[in-house]
């Protein structure tokens, strides 16, 4: 038996205020593969495809009204999208945005251009970057052989563009001691400056 997703018998309320916006641009496609993902995204996963530029500029002409303070993209990996650079540059006209991504796949071309839009806004891009250990055999347990570097490449390049990425990271495993971690992880930044 299949259940309605919304009730046409229940009262319709509608949203006046909302703060932050969030986008899944990249749907559930990603170029990787980690074994915790919750949404289960892969190269092979196209249960939700890309949002198009046409599509995120109409939600963002509604935020205005509702008072949006801030704007997050997410996918699977946002930059698969091909309008992700195009969408983030008429992000940065409405507020400050924040996009999660795996780092792996930046194109000098797309950084140039956002450290540009990004340098004409009032507002600031912020770049997530998410890997799941500070050792290439940590990381790559989940996230697939070879991540690990391809990861700091990406990191590297935004900060060659002038972006100071933050890193989000995940405990992998429960018995992990969270001082060593943020120690590991304070170490991998300081010994790639």
């Amino acid at each position: 038996m299949e259940l309605p997703l919304v009730d046409a018998n229940a009262p319709q309320v509608a949203l006046e205020h909302l703060d932050d916006l969030w986008f899944q641009v990249g749907g559930t496609l990603c170029n990787l593969t980690c074994r915790h993902c919750f949404i289960s995204c892969s190269p092979h996963n196209h249960a939700f495809g890309f949002l198009d530029l046409a599509t995120v500029e109409r939600y963002l002409d509604e935020s205005v009204a509702l008072g949006v303070k801030e704007y997050y993209f997410t996918g699977g990996e946002p930059f698969l999208n091909r309008d992700m650079t195009a969408i983030l540059e008429r992000t940065l006209q409405y507020g400050p945005a924040t996009v999660l991504t795996n780092g792996t796949v930046f194109r000098a071309e797309w950084l140039e251009r956002l450290r540009a839009a990004e340098d004409a806004s009032p507002y600031s891009l912020e770049f997530r970057v998410s890997m799941d250990g500070f050792t290439a055999e940590q990381n790559d347990a989940v996230r697939g052989d070879g991540t690990f570097e391809r990861i700091l490449a990406g990191v590297r390049l935004l900060l060659d563009y002038g972006f100071l990425p933050i890193l989000t990271v995940t405990r992998t495993d429960d018995e992990q001691d969270d001082g060593e971690l943020l120690a590991g992880f304070v170490r991998l930044l300081q010994d790639n400056g």
